[in-house]
This record gives C-alpha cells, sequence and structure tokens, in this order.
C-alpha cells in the first residue's frame, strides 16, 4: 500500500466519522425540541391550572377590595403573583426560544460541490473538501445545540420556580382572602 493510499484510507475514515459526528448533532436536535415540547405542554397545564382554578380573577380583586386585609398582606399577595407570573411567562419564553427556527448549516451546495469537484485533481482533495464541509457543520450545528440546550435549562429553572412561587401564593391568597 502506498503513501497516497494510506492517505485515502485515513480520510474515508475520517469522513465516516463526521457523518457519525453529524447525524449525532441532528439526533440532538431532535432531542432538545422534543424536550421543549414536553415544556410547553407542562406550562400549559400549569398555568391553566393556576389561572383558571386556583389563582383566580376573583380573589385578586377581593384582595383589593376587602377592607379588612391589611396593607403588608396585600403587597405579599400581589407581589407573590407578580414573581410567580414572571418566572412563568420567562418559562415560556426560554422555551419558546428552543423552538424558534435556527439556521443550521449544511454540509454543501451540491450543484457547487459537483462543480468544484470537477476541477479537483484526485480523490484525496475531494476527502478533504467533504472533511472540511463535515467539520464547519458539525461546528456550527453543535453551538446551535448548545444555545437550545442552555435556553431548555433556564427554562427548566423558571418553570421550577414559578411552580414553587405560584403554590406559595395559591396557600398565601388562600389565607388572606
Amino acid at each position: 500500500m502506498n503513501e497516497q493510499e494510506n492517505i485515502r484510507d485515513l480520510l474515508v475514515r475520517q469522513h465516516e466519522y463526521f457523518q457519525y459526528l453529524f447525524e449525532q448533532e441532528q439526533k440532538r436536535a431532535a432531542s432538545i425540541v422534543g424536550g421543549a415540547k414536553v415544556y410547553i405542554a407542562f406550562l400549559v397545564f400549569i398555568l391553566g391550572s393556576i389561572i383558571l382554578k386556583a389563582i383566580t380573577p376573583g380573589k385578586i380583586v377581593s384582595l383589593f377590595s376587602k377592607s379588612d386585609i391589611n396593607s403588608g398582606a396585600k403587597l405579599i399577595g400581589i407581589s407573590l403573583v407578580v414573581l410567580s407570573a414572571t418566572a412563568l411567562t420567562a418559562a415560556v419564553l426560554y422555551t419558546i426560544l428552543v423552538l424558534k427556527v435556527w439556521l443550521y448549516e449544511r454540509l454543501c451546495d451540491p450543484i457547487e460541490r459537483f462543480q468544484e469537484t470537477l476541477t479537483m485533481s484526485d480523490e484525496v482533495e475531494v476527502l478533504s473538501k467533504a472533511l472540511s464541509d463535515f467539520a464547519i457543520a458539525i461546528s456550527r450545528n453543535n453551538h446551535i445545540n448548545n444555545k437550545r440546550a442552555e435556553y431548555l435549562t433556564r427554562g427548566l429553572y423558571c418553570l421550577l420556580v414559578g411552580t414553587f412561587l405560584s403554590i406559595i401564593t395559591i396557600f398565601i391568597l388562600n389565607l388572606i382572602v
């Protein structure tokens, strides 16, 4: 086996590995989006339960209208409502950011690639160009997936804080009103 064949063999193995990495990033993106969809469903359930059942507009109105409730209790009640609503809204916004359309990197433009390969001298040069395209696409897609995962994590923290604050808010409002 001569040196040219060794280089070609190495490039073919690298190409297979890079293809595997590219596919892994695509699977990771699908997994993150799937998680975001679960978050959205849970958020809709939590928000619906809280708004329609537990923290009704009537309770908030009675918090203001009842004169026998001291101002400190009113302030605590309103603060908890605002904080829990803010945290749950932030959770929704972060989750929506995960679901937004991101510009994923394509490997190459097939027509442009075909024209380039016509001018290349040998198979090693073609494989080198393909590896370069894979490396760039994997790197950019990994960056996008990391950002999505970060937003999903922030959304989870906001969801947990918002849910916890909502439970406290329900308890406090039931005591006050």
